[in-house]
């Protein structure tokens, strides 16, 4: 049992209509990161993975998405990004650095000009390596600055209908007012 997301860690906003279980909380500091990864990378996929914990309270299960590591090792095109050996040894040295209380939940990765939606080569890529019922993938356009999560829901893998946010509101992530809005709950 551990309790949903309280001061000053607090849920600042939402994005689309959170509903439905499990109900996913993503940290500002996440999103940060993937925002960063962008620049620069506006025609080759990026990506990374998504840290946190499937937790419980009272009201049921949901996900909190604590923090995200960029893949920076990985090899990359316009429509793909592959996680090589290096990239693994990368992921796992930074996510025991940073994050070393927390488990993988996920991964993230940018469709440059191409869409939200989860590919047949990611349907793959998640369900034979981030097949965990509670594992989840956020997809990013970073020329139109569009996303959303998918989920589990039984078998397949869905658009999440929103999220809450949360994390301490500063001057820091004044960034994301542009991504935020921009969550598809039916991506394409």
């Amino acid at each position: 049992m551990r309790p949903r997301p309280g001061p000053p860690l607090a849920v600042v906003g939402e994005v689309g209509t959170p509903a439905g279980e499990p109900e996913i909380f993503l940290h500002l500091e996440a999103i940060e990161t993937i925002v960063d990864s962008l620049p620069g990378q506006a025609h080759l996929e990026v990506g990374g993975l998504l840290v946190g914990r499937e937790c419980e309270d009272d009201a049921g299960i949901y996900l909190l998405i604590a923090g995200a590591v960029p893949a920076r090792q990985a090899e990359s095109t316009s429509v793909s990004i592959t996680f090589t050996h290096q990239t693994w040894n990368q992921l796992s040295t930074e996510k025991a650095s940073r994050y070393p209380d927390q488990a993988i939940v996920g991964w993230y990765h940018t469709h440059p000009g191409l869409g939200v939606f989860l590919s047949e080569r990611d349907l793959f890529i998640h369900r034979n390596f981030f097949a965990d019922t509670s594992h989840v993938a956020v997809v990013v356009d970073p020329t139109e600055f569009a996303w959303a999560i998918f989920y589990w829901q039984e078998s397949d893998l869905v658009a999440a209908p929103g999220c809450y946010i949360y994390g301490e509101l500063t001057g820091k992530y004044q960034r994301l007012s542009e991504l935020l809005p921009r969550y598809q709950a039916t991506a394409t």
